[in-house]
């Protein structure tokens, strides 16, 4: 609860007045409720004072033979180096602060160096190797010294700035392995420079505790690396077919998570042999860290389809991309005083899509639900992992490697976060993949039904142009028996019966007009007019348009087609309506009274 209370004032210095008060009152409300439960429980504060060793610390570094001793925090003094340049001659002649009620110190930060004193007994009959170990993954360097007459002896070294042949133990955890005889008793310090977690935790415990946590430790970073990589090749392969760019933000977002935990679990370090220092390698994990929360915005809004047309939502998401991409910058620029911001934004963001994604659940989307269960797994294992990141549990014992596991919620929080998004993410795209196959399938139903319309519709206009050519060579064919019957036409006549075969050539083309007639007589518009006028009295238009609506007479007559509208457009005219009011004109009657007088 204290460490609740210390976490809201912490994120209130981050926000505004009115922020400030609320959370004040919280944490008041919480002390309240819990100072009278401590009151009794209540060991006083730790005096600094100037003695070689506090009385506190001597004698209480030491294990028993018993299941139940194999691990016990490490009781040690200490003394923070701001500078982080004092000699060993100058660190020995400091103040260092009791640390009998400590069991969780303060990291320090760049440039400086967090000085632990402590004494080591060992209380058996036989000579004991224990090993001095930290919780916490990242350190540049830690230093182990040995107090002796001659002052502080340097005994080894560790950490990843560090050589892997000059490191005193190669495990994945930071430890050191220290022998003492039987019935004595050493006092050692550790430097430690170049720390990324706010808090320490250190613990003496054995060498049998200490190999099987490494390496229950490597196996579980090893699986979750490999389960991150085979979720990223297994959506890039499977899924790119369900959204382009779902795939690539996913893809993204999985890749952020595999390179922030190699950096974070040691990979560069342990098995690359990379000794960046942490100034260097923090600034990289916190920029994957922010980049992978903004492809997680990003994937989110296309499998929810938050679009423009949804003004509110679609402000959301950018308002949130606008937030992680500051609250980013700000953490590579300085990882230790502003990365609490982008810390927040990792559970803060999936908390702000999980309402738009129970928001969209209740509207019907079949994949929002399963959306909704990664989301909210992932805003509690992250929640649970930045809170304990923060405040780290106080271990008192520990038997076993998976009681240390247990015991670091930082760890399982983070994994089950991670490894529960991707299980509810895989159910929401398998559910998106089935809507898409069923939509899919209803296309191509629909794309056929189409096909066979097309088709019916083609065969219908063929028939009816094979009918029409039927009878447009069998007026022909009157036409010239009669004239063959009369006597020799002149050259007026002549051009007449040109013309009305002409137009009956090309009978059914809608664009065939007065300039395209004279134009196939080989003679000018202007003489055309002049032979039709002395002929017929009409102008070449209205010309063309009596022979049109005497074939159309004629296909009505002959019964060769059911609607007017066909008839029409055999006829060479493109509008039914205009060739029903034309007909009137010519014949007195409309097309469809003709049709019936005929019947």
């Amino acid at each position: 609860m204290f460490r609740l209370t210390a976490l809201l004032g912490t994120i209130a210095l981050r926000l505004g007045m009115a922020g400030r008060s609320v959370l004040a009152l919280i944490a008041l409300c919480i002390l309240a409720g819990i100072s009278d439960a401590r009151a009794d429980d209540k060991t006083g504060p730790c005096e600094v004072f100037d003695s070689a060793l506090s009385e506190a610390t001597q004698g209480q570094d030491s294990l028993s033979n018993l299941n139940e001793g194999r691990l016990k925090p490490l009781f040690a003094d200490f003394f923070l180096d701001k500078s982080g340049q004092l000699s060993l001659d100058e660190i020995a002649e400091q103040t260092f602060n009791p640390g009998h009620c400590q069991r969780v110190f303060e990291a320090p930060k760049p440039q400086e160096a967090l000085w632990l004193r402590f004494s080591l007994s060992n209380k058996h009959d036989t000579a004991k190797t224990w090993f001095v170990a930290f919780l916490e993954f990242i350190f540049d360097e830690v230093a182990l010294f040995e107090e002796s007459q001659q002052g502080l002896i340097p005994k080894a070294m560790n950490g990843r700035a560090v050589p892997l042949p000059e490191r005193a133990d190669t495990a994945v955890k930071t430890g050191f392995p220290l022998s003492i005889e039987a019935g004595s008793q050493k006092v050692f310090y550790l430097q430690i420079t170049g720390t990324f977690a706010p808090r320490l935790t250190p613990v003496l415990m054995t060498p049998e505790l200490f190999r099987g946590w490494s390496i229950l430790t490597l196996v579980m970073t090893a699986v979750f690396l490999g389960y991150v990589g085979a979720i990223t090749l297994f959506c890039v392969i499977l899924f790119r077919h369900v959204e382009a760019r779902f795939y690539q933000f996913y893809a993204l977002n999985m890749a952020c998570f595999f390179i922030f935990s190699f950096i974070y679990d040691g990979w560069l370090s342990n098995f690359l042999g990379v000794t960046l220092p942490v100034t260097t390698i923090m600034p990289i994990a916190e920029f994957t860290g922010g980049l992978g929360v903004l492809a997680n915005i990003q994937y989110c809004r296309v499998l929810l389809k938050i679009d423009r047309d949804r003004p509110g939502e679609w402000r959301l998401i950018w308002a949130l991309s606008a937030l992680t991409l500051i609250t980013t910058v700000l953490s590579v620029i300085d990882p230790w005083n502003l990365s609490l911001p982008l810390h927040l934004t990792y559970f803060i963001c999936p908390l702000a899509l999980l309402t738009v994604s129970l928001k969209k659940a209740r509207e019907g989307m079949p994949q929002a639900k399963p959306v909704s269960g990664a989301l909210l797994s992932l805003t509690l294992g992250l929640f649970v992992a930045v809170y304990f990141f923060a405040f780290p549990i106080e271990i008192s014992e520990a038997a076993f490697a998976h009681d240390l596991i247990v015991l670091r919620p930082l760890t399982w929080g983070y994994y089950l976060a991670i490894m529960g998004e991707t299980t509810f993410m895989m159910i929401a795209i398998s559910t998106m993949v089935k809507a898409a196959r069923t939509q899919e399938q209803i296309a191509i139903s629909e794309f056929d039904e189409l096909k066979r319309d097309a088709i019916a519709v083609e065969a219908k206009h063929q028939e009816m142009l094979k009918v029409a050519n039927a009878q447009i060579e069998k007026l022909k064919a009157g036409m010239i028996e009669t004239s063959d019957r009369k006597t020799v036409p002149s050259a007026e006549q002549r051009t007449v019966d040109q013309a009305t075969e002409c137009i009956l050539d090309h009978i059914s083309e809608e664009g065939f007009g007065a300039r395209e007639l004279a134009d196939a007589l080989g003679m000018s518009l202007k003489t055309l007019g002049r032979r039709l006028k002395q002929t017929h009295g009409m102008t070449t238009a209205v010309f063309v348009r009596s022979v049109r609506l005497k074939f159309a007479r004629d296909l009505i007559l002959l019964r060769q087609h059911h609607t007017i509208t066909e008839i029409a457009y055999a006829s060479g005219f493109s509008s039914a309506g205009h060739f029903a009011k034309i007909y009137r004109e010519e014949f007195g009657e409309s097309p469809s009274e003709t049709l019936k007088l005929d019947q």
